[in-house]
């Protein structure tokens, strides 16, 4: 039954009336009475009834195809694994909207009525007058690049113009400018990369040749395998043929990204190669394109799917091939309910469905490293080196966020017409305002942490709530005048390469600018453009873009993440490092690496900036097992919340006490505080065992017992499944 709530969390028993015994089969879609209400459910099996007394019988058998054997099994793994409601985890395998759209017809059977799938969209055409100005050819000009016919709003993101030049344009008639129905489709969410017929395999380097063979024998033996291949190896092109050896046995494709948004560039690949039967799905998607990409999935009209995590439960028939690019990407868990991991889920799905499930990176987690056999790609594809990476040691540097040898490659570069990267992992302009008179500190109201001061909005926000406020002049504490800022952002980043290069176009890619649908495509292609750039941001500049040209690539306060206090930090600081490095000198340019470190001689630094991924991963693994943490175990997470500080406190402490209990075997770390989050105190505890359900039994089994039914409304109570932050 799909109804979520703390007392009713599980599978209800219904009477199967005899009418309809033949078409109730598990996956069914069925419309069941419940209370006064009708409402939706999925049958999930056939057995006998548990419960004794009168059955309520079902109303009738949804007139839709029932969800995969595979899916749902698939998704009731997920319920169990990761202590999830159930009917949370059935949601992900319904179609979109569908628990608003049951309705009965008129002659007594059950539909769902979805959404349309047709939409209206402005198409611009050529106009018989000509231009008046060259901005207005410029656009023409665009327009006939593009065939002559293309949607106004992406003719505005072509042209670098707005829609009020076009209308003007249709005004004085050298634009043409029609309303017209289309068809939603989820490949319109990258406008820029139109589907082309199935273009020509690039030449294979021997290691792909190799690479290639092996994954297509994975396919015939549903296998998992770690495709471990260096920036510039060639992944992808081993993605596409992997793709296309499946799609000629007859059998579909998932390719799971981190973020759609940030990898525009695949996905164009992915189109242009495998053409039209090429689907996309991700939680950006509008509701109508929801609709259309769900019925070409689900009829086999598309046979591959591109999303994010939650592509893993896209309905695909007859899975072959399961793809995790970038499997280090922490983007990959899902931090609310269900807290699913669509690594480990993408493993499962493989497993349920005798399909092949291939991880790809340049930098693996440790987990896949020791778990999967590796498929090796030492080399560059065309040939060219790894570039060579400069630590610098900013305690010999003057203050301020660039290193001289960094100012000085950045403006050489751009005095060279080139491009360059700088990586800062920190938005905003400065993270903290504070007095220098008594040391009072800006922080946020409901979250007890600083307040980042924003230039362009002037603003002092909180990234974990959302709370601004406007920046003071004077000390609320005590009066003084004297309010000054702290550490450095992308925005300040922005500020201080603008002085250092000032003949570079300079191009932001963090939080803040790209949260626009398209945002990250527009930002890439302003940054492609001809003529010296510089391409400032957070981690997003790092993840798998292949962009030409750039000669400098600059990581800035690259052991900061060394400071947090989780195993993994070393781990994703190596990460970050590596693949910032990688984005340089693709094209077999001259480049150089600059990383500017406090801590220089850290090892992590050290085997980075030597692309040392096996020895590090080796020395992680020898960490890691004389400590017993993952891969080693399995951690699971319980956090306990609520608006009543002493309660949490105490509640969290009970339960903490009651684990060591019951279960002395078990190791447990809290409860441990964390700060305010949105006015509600939290704390932490942590278990750590051979089997995640060990640890979480033991852990759900004393909040029942401490957590009176009476009080259980005063707090939120969450289980994380191997969680990625602890």
């Amino acid at each position: 039954m799909l109804v979520e709530t703390r007392s009713l969390d599980g599978v209800l028993d219904y009477a199967v009336p005899d009418d309809l015994d033949e078409q109730a089969a598990p996956g069914a879609l069925v419309a069941c009475p419940l209370g006064g209400r009708r409402v939706l459910g999925i049958i999930v099996s056939r057995e006998p009834a548990t419960h004794t007394g009168r059955l309520a019988r079902l109303l009738g058998v949804v007139d839709i195809p029932p969800v995969p054997d595979d899916l749902l099994q698939l998704v009731l793994w997920v319920a169990s694994y990761y202590r999830a409601p159930v009917a949370s985890c059935l949601r992900l395998a319904l179609p979109p909207g569908a628990e608003a759209a049951l309705r009965q017809r008129g002659d007594g059977t059950w539909e769902l009525r979805a959404p349309s799938e047709g939409r209206s969209r402005l198409v611009a055409r050529a106009g018989a007058q000509e231009p008046a100005t060259d901005r207005q050819r410029d656009v023409l000009a665009s327009l006939t690049e593009a065939g002559g016919a293309m949607a106004a709003a992406e003719l505005c993101r072509r042209a670098g113009t707005t829609m009020q030049t076009l209308r003007r344009m249709g005004d004085a008639g050298s634009l043409v400018l029609t309303e017209e129905r289309s068809q939603a489709s989820g490949l319109d969410w990258f406008p820029d990369a139109s589907a082309t017929a199935e273009t020509g395999a690039l030449q294979l380097v021997p290691e792909q040749a190799e690479a290639i063979r092996r994954v297509t024998a994975a396919i015939d033996a549903g296998e998992a395998l770690l495709l471990h291949g260096v920036t510039g190896s060639g992944k992808t092109e081993v993605y596409l043929q992997a793709i296309a050896a499946a799609r000629k046995k007859g059998l579909a494709s998932v390719l799971l990204v981190p973020e759609i948004g940030l990898t525009p560039q695949t996905l164009k690949r992915v189109k242009e190669r495998l053409g039209e039967g090429v689907s996309v799905w991700h939680s950006g998607l509008t509701a109508t394109e929801r609709v259309a990409e769900y019925r070409r999935i689900r009829s086999g009209e598309a046979d591959v799917v591109v999303g994010a995590r939650s592509a893993v439960f896209a309905p695909v028939p007859a899975l072959g091939l399961v793809l995790v690019d970038e499997e280090h990407d922490g983007s990959y868990k899902q931090d609310s309910s269900p807290r699913y991991d669509a690594r480990r889920v993408a493993y499962e799905r493989g497993r349920l469905a005798g399909a092949a499930v291939i991880y790809g990176s340049a930098t693996p987690r440790v987990e896949t490293w020791h778990a999967l056999e590796r498929v090796a790609l030492p080399n560059r594809a065309d040939g060219s080196r790894l570039p060579r990476v400069e630590v610098i040691d900013m305690r010999t540097q003057r203050p301020g966020a660039l290193s001289r040898p960094l100012e000085r490659a950045l403006q050489e570069a751009g005095d060279r017409g080139e491009k360059a990267i700088v990586l800062l992992n920190r938005r905003g302009f400065a993270l903290m305002a504070f007095c220098r008179s008594c040391g009072w500190i800006a922080r946020c109201p409901q979250c007890d942490v600083a307040l980042v001061h924003h230039r362009e909005s002037d603003r002092l926000v909180c990234h974990h709530c959302g709370h601004d406020e406007s920046p003071r002049a004077v000390c609320p504490s005590c009066r003084a005048a004297d309010i000054a800022r702290q550490g450095v952002g992308t925005e300040s980043l922005e500020e201080a390469v603008a002085a250092a290069t000032p003949r570079s176009r300079l191009i932001r890619m963090d939080a803040t600018t790209t949260s626009g649908r398209g945002a990250v495509g527009r930002l890439l292609d302003d940054f492609a453009r001809p003529g010296p750039a510089v391409l400032i941001g957070t981690q997003m500049v790092a993840k798998g873009h292949d962009l030409p040209d750039v000669t400098v690539a600059g990581v800035v306060g690259a052991d900061a993440g060394l400071q947090r206090p989780d195993f993994r930090s070393e781990e994703r600081t190596f990460s970050l490092i590596v693949q910032l490095a990688g984005r340089a000198g693709r094209r077999g340019e001259p480049a150089r690496v600059i990383v500017q470190a406090y801590e220089p001689e850290e090892r992590v630094v050290r085997l980075a900036a030597g692309h040392g991924v096996a020895d590090f991963l080796g020395g992680e693994l020898e960490r890691r097992h004389a400590r017993g943490y993952p891969p080693f175990s399995h951690l699971v997470r319980m956090l306990v919340e609520g608006e009543d500080r002493q309660g949490v406190i105490e509640v969290s402490a009970a339960i903490g006490e009651r684990v060591r209990h019951d279960h002395p075997e078990l190791s447990i770390l809290g409860p441990a505080p964390l700060h305010r989050l949105r006015g509600r105190t939290r704390r932490s505890l942590l278990a750590r065992a051979g089997h995640a359900s060990v640890a979480a039994d033991a852990l759900e089994a004393a909040a029942t017992n401490v957590v009176a039914k009476a009080d259980r409304s005063r707090f939120r109570i969450v289980i994380d499944v191997d969680p990625q932050d602890t």
